[in-house]
């Protein structure tokens, strides 16, 4: 019992006999040291517990402005916060009974009063009074918690089957508060019967081995329709292990559910659109590659023989002018039909399946050198790697964007390309002497070649690292898990590509 040092005792007492009894008793009294104020009528014993704290009041029943048990009543109404120990010179313990059943704590008889009974009953009369106001705190937040929460709250007796019931807990079901009885039994039928076993056994789980308790399930409703609801709960054991009494709630998620069902459906909808799109884009890329490949690239080479035709005549005329000019239409025309050769590849996947990842990846460095006048020279040391398609078709793109961010930017002469295996990834590292990054300045991440290799590179769990200054060239490694470029069960990289794995 944790009782102050010092206490403040207010006396209300208009005896000066009794007084002075009291007073000598308190001096007698060694547990604690204390403060006394004596007021001789309730008025002004009241007036002084509002300006002034105090532990403890004594509390005379016959004073000259109140008598009886209103002087209790009046005392507790006006003063709740300090506790009450009533002094009476009768002889009738009933009436210090009735006085503890209006809010007193203790009551002594001022005949029978000695310093260790008044001791104790004050040390008593603190702590009852601190504890009774620590539960009613205890229970208004309870009660505050319960009637503001929008969780249905439910206290289950295991031992006598009882089970509290909070409204909100009533409502979720669509009942009133008093329509339902507090009895386990309303929750147990109202559980869907498609839910009842997976409930029942999570919670026998819970019970027997304490795992936790956290389930969703159907409740029939008053208007005998069905809501979904969480379910979360935790019992206490005794001593010897066994349950007995279990507290959770429950909460209305059926607006949740509906939207967790709508976004499902949208999202498969979402992934049956985006296939058709997807096998619509794949059609349209190679009919335009079709196009661009057979019908302009028939075209140009028409026009180039058409223009070695007007080549003959000028010649023939001796006007060495307009030949050096025509040169220089050949030239844009040789351009023209690798840039439309270079778009049709980009725009055709099937053309990297067809030859294989390692004569596509020649095809494109010879495509690059000869219009670029570029020296590429190439490593590749690769154990043996079979691809899969996504793996393949990576290496490739992540190669071609390197090589054309080479000729946009760099103003190198000579790259260096590998493709090399280490213990965990593929390394695709492409290197040039060109002019780096200017010192004011630095690689843009979204510019579309670094971004659209670091998607291809997220995407199969791999990082980008970049390492370039000025005047010092730029250096793109790549690293790629061979779990995820490599040939899985049931995958099948093309026939053309699994001939020629890179060495």
């Amino acid at each position: 019992m944790s009782v102050a040092k010092e206490i403040r005792i207010l006396l209300v007492e208009d005896s000066v006999t009794d007084a002075f009894l009291i007073e000598s008793a308190l001096e007698d009294v060694v547990e604690f040291e204390h403060q006394l104020v004596r007021s001789e009528r309730l008025s002004d014993g009241l007036a002084r517990a509002q300006w002034t704290r105090f532990d403890v009041v004594l509390l005379d029943l016959g004073l000259p402005d109140v008598q009886g048990l209103d002087t209790v009543r009046t005392f507790i109404r006006l003063s709740p916060d300090v506790p009450v120990l009533v002094l009476t010179g009768l002889d009738d313990t009933s009436v210090g009974l009735l006085a503890i059943q209006e809010g007193a704590q203790d009551y002594l008889l001022k005949r029978d009063i000695h310093a260790s009974e008044l001791g104790r009953a004050i040390r008593y009369a603190i702590e009852r009074h601190r504890i009774a106001a620590a539960l009613g705190a205890s229970e208004e937040r309870f009660q505050l918690a319960v009637s503001g929460a929008t969780a249905g709250l439910w206290d289950w007796n295991l031992q006598t089957g009882a089970m509290y019931l909070s409204s909100y807990f009533k409502e979720i079901m669509g009942y009133e508060d008093n329509e339902l009885p507090n009895e386990a039994r309303v929750l147990r039928d109202a559980i869907h019967p498609d839910d009842a076993d997976r409930v029942f056994t999570s919670l026998k789980v819970h019970l027997e081995h304490k795992n936790v308790y956290d389930v969703e399930y159907r409740v029939r409703t008053k208007s005998l329709d069905f809501r979904w609801v969480q379910s979360r709960g935790q019992a206490l054991w005794n001593d010897s292990g066994q349950p007995y009494r279990m507290v959770g709630w429950i909460m209305d998620i059926t607006d949740r559910k509906r939207a967790d069902d709508a976004l499902r459906e949208s999202r498969e909808e979402l992934q049956r659109l985006s296939a058709n799109v997807q096998q619509v884009r794949e059609e349209e890329k190679n009919r335009i590659a079709r196009e661009l490949h057979d019908d302009l690239g028939q075209q140009l080479a028409a026009l180039k023989v058409e223009a070695v035709k007007i080549e003959d005549h000028l010649m023939a005329a001796k006007t060495t002018a307009s030949v050096a000019n025509l040169h220089k239409v050949y030239a844009l025309i040789d351009q023209l039909i690798g840039s439309v050769r270079r778009i049709s590849a980009g725009l055709r996947p099937t053309m990297l399946d067809d030859l294989g990842l390692t004569p596509a990846v020649d095809w494109l460095v010879d495509e690059f050198s000869a219009s670029h006048d570029v020296q590429v020279v190439r490593r590749f040391d690769v154990d043996n790697i079979e691809f899969n398609h996504e793996g393949g078709t990576a290496v490739f793109r992540i190669i071609q964007e390197a090589l054309t961010n080479v000729a946009r930017h760099s103003g190198a002469t000579s790259v260096v390309l590998e493709i090399v295996r280490d213990e965990k990834n593929c390394i695709v590292r492409v290197v040039d002497n060109g002019r780096g990054c200017p010192s004011d300045a630095r690689p843009d991440a979204n510019a579309f070649g670094l971004l659209g290799m670091r998607e291809r590179a997220a995407r199969l769990g791999g990082a980008i690292r970049i390492q370039t200054a000025p005047n010092q060239g730029f250096a793109l490694t790549v690293a790629l898990p061979l779990a995820a470029v490599e040939t899985m069960e049931g995958e099948c990289w093309p026939e053309a590509s699994r001939s020629h794995p890179i060495r």
